[in-house]
């Protein structure tokens, strides 16, 4: 494979700005050898491919430098995370100091820390892999430098570069401390098999070893993702086709809309959700370390693709089978909605390792922490769900009416098919709000340094909980009036949406998506690093702009009888969804150049606070890490001063 190729797919893309500019001075190479003069001007030739090389190895080295400055700040931060590592490991596992190698000999020993072996083990892992990354990041670095070297050599003949491998470039950090950093990768994979895994190698390389960039998905899934695509949607038209002829009057469509209208909103999001994960492998978003997943068990486009294309096909099945329910002999259709109910929660909490099992779980992890959110410690995973929450609230209301259905149809009663919101609808529509101002809280009290915008993002969803408690008042009192602007309920749901309309759009545009940073010049409006084409975000902040202020064209609706409340409350959910992938394409970029600005590149696991007597064993360590660098330094040193090479 060629290095462009190589270069590109292998680099970790939070360090994107500190590897070498290769295509930049790659196309330097080739420019300069367009405009060199003829070889036949043998005088006028050598000067110019002198003074070329004089400043291609000049703005090398300035590369060079660049660099290996970046790659010795990490490796320094490698050589104190595995001597803390080491120290933990072999206190947790009850051993000496003396077992330590360079230990500090008659410290007491470490007895008063919380022993946690799982937790280790998960910071090893990771630490494996910041070491395998920083190992990619070392080679590929020297790779682009030793071949920009040797293609200037091959179109511009002189011996400045051999010169400049040997007495520059394999003489820095980038080349010498290589050596030291894959003697520590393998450290960490004999740490880990004696003390984690009892000694088991395959055990422990399964835990450390992360899938290989660009590994082809299993053609199981790619078989399965495009059977239930290809049925879902000839199922999906011919269900549209049939719906159009046989429902010969509103009622019928009203109560077909009603009983499968939470199955089709989640059916929608879950195929959002799948262009939302596609779209960020595309452009290199890292949404594997946002939210803080194992990059051993990350889940794949086209195995979300296949779960959702099978729970899609199989409601619209529902939806046909209910529609033709008297072609195929059915005598009670109203029972044929439960599968849209009941497969996303079989689906959800099913605990047999199949349909994307560690992706269920993380889920499942989220929900309860979301549910304790004034009580537990607030991710960013658990803030991003209780937002899609917020764009499923109509989903979950429709699934509570159907569970009630239900309920009233078993009991024979006569408000059977009364789909109108009841406290518990009041309730429902309060909880996503709740969840995430409370969260706001909890992030504020955790914080050391107290930002005041968690509060203002609170008080953002402590509008929408105010707007959800009127909008209830205002829907209970409006039959006592004969219009619904003699209500003055009515003024109190318009004022306080139109705030937290506005509140909640500029959050989005300013914090959420980070626009607005830059008022003049070609990204006026937007911001100075972009991911995604520049039209993408303009148009975003008008999709923002208009289906937030849904709502004002929703009661302009309802006020002159042009569509019925039914319809409109589906139409609102489905550009809701649509709204909701635009805010996670842009939300996890935001996050990501964040990132990409701390160079963090792998998860932060913490185990326990260092004490007076593990900082002595850690600095003891690093000691000896520094000697044995210094004199690998000197060695080579020494190797290149006494080289045979003759001086040019």
């Amino acid at each position: 494979m060629k290095l462009d190729k190589t270069f590109e797919s292998h680099l970790t893309s939070e360090w994107r700005q500190q590897y070498v500019n290769y295509e930049e001075l790659k196309d330097l190479l080739h420019t300069a050898l367009q405009n060199a003069p003829n070889p036949r001007d043998k005088n006028a030739y050598d000067v110019y491919c002198q003074n070329f090389n004089d400043d291609f190895y000049a703005k090398l080295t300035t590369e060079l430098k660049r660099v290996n400055e970046f790659f010795e700040y990490k490796m320094a931060e490698a050589r104190r995370k595995h001597a803390t590592l080491k120290v933990k490991l072999l206190y947790m596992k009850g051993q000496s100091e003396a077992n330590v190698t360079g230990a500090v000999k008659g410290l007491p020993p470490l007895a008063d820390q919380p022993r946690n072996l799982r937790k280790l083990d998960r910071a090893y892992a990771e630490f494996y892999f910041s070491l395998v990354l920083l190992n990619n990041y070392q080679q590929l670095n020297y790779a682009c430098f030793f071949k920009l070297s040797q293609k200037c050599r091959k179109y511009f003949p002189t011996s400045n570069g051999p010169r400049w491998i040997q007495s520059t470039l394999d003489v820095t950090p980038l080349n010498i401390d290589g050596v030291e950093l894959r003697e520590m990768i393998s450290e960490v994979e004999d740490l880990f098999t004696q003390y984690i895994t009892d000694g088991d190698r395959g055990k422990a390389m399964e835990k450390l070893r992360v899938p290989p960039l660009g590994q082809p998905t299993s053609m199981g899934y790619v078989f399965s993702a495009g059977v239930f695509m290809g049925l879902f949607i000839v199922s999906i038209v011919v269900c549209v086709i049939s719906a159009y002829i046989l429902f010969s009057n509103t009622n019928q469509f009203f109560i077909f809309t009603r009983l499968f209208r939470g199955s089709f909103v989640l059916m929608l999001y879950g195929f959002s959700v799948v262009a939302n994960v596609y779209v960020w492998q595309s452009v290199g978003i890292n949404h594997v370390l946002i939210f803080d997943l194992n990059p051993r068990n990350q889940t794949e486009c086209l195995k979300l693709l296949s779960t959702a294309s099978f729970f899609g096909y199989v409601c619209v099945l529902a939806m046909l089978l209910f529609i033709h329910h008297k072609e195929f002999g059915v005598r009670d259709p109203f029972y044929i909605p439960l599968v849209g109910l009941v497969l996303p929660l079989a689906l959800l909490i099913n605990p047999v390792h199949i349909m994307n099992f560690p992706a269920r779980m993380w889920i499942l992890q989220c929900f309860g922490r979301i549910l304790a959110a004034p009580f537990c410690y607030v991710h960013f995973a658990d803030f991003w769900i209780a937002d899609q929450l917020g764009s499923l609230v109509q989903c979950s209301v429709d699934y509570y009416q159907l569970i009630r259905f239900y309920v009233r149809y078993s009991m024979d009663r006569e408000n059977t098919f009364d789909f109108e919101p009841d406290a518990m609808v009041s309730v429902l529509r309060c909880l996503p709000a709740w969840f995430r101002m409370a969260q706001c809280i909890k992030r504020y009290r955790d914080s050391p340094i107290k930002p005041a915008s968690y509060l203002v993002n609170a008080f953002a969803y402590g509008s929408t909980l105010v707007v959800s408690v009127i909008s209830a008042i205002q829907m209970e009192t409006s039959s006592k009036y004969q219009s619904i602007f003699e209500n003055p309920w009515t003024w109190g749901y318009l004022v306080s949406t139109l705030v937290s309309t506005i509140y909640c759009t500029a959050w989005d545009l300013l914090q959420d998506y980070g626009l607005f940073k830059v008022w003049r010049g070609k990204n006026i409006f937007l911001r100075k690093r972009l991911i995604y084409p520049k039209w993408v975000y303009y148009y975003a902040i008008l999709a923002d702009l208009s289906i937030r202020f849904f709502w004002a064209f929703e009661v302009y609706l309802i006020y002159n009888n042009l569509l019925l409340p039914n319809n409109i409350k589906t139409l609102n959910s489905i550009c809701e969804i649509k709204r909701r992938f635009i805010w996670n394409t842009l939300r996890l970029e935001n996050e990501h150049l964040y990132n990409c600005g701390n160079f963090r590149a792998t998860r932060d696991i913490y185990v326990s606070a260092l004490n007076s007597r593990d900082e002595l064993l850690v600095k003891n360590l690093l000691d000896e890490s520094r000697r044995n660098t210094e004199a690998r330094r000197d060695s080579n040193a020494t190797k290149v001063t006494h080289s045979d090479s003759p001086p040019s």
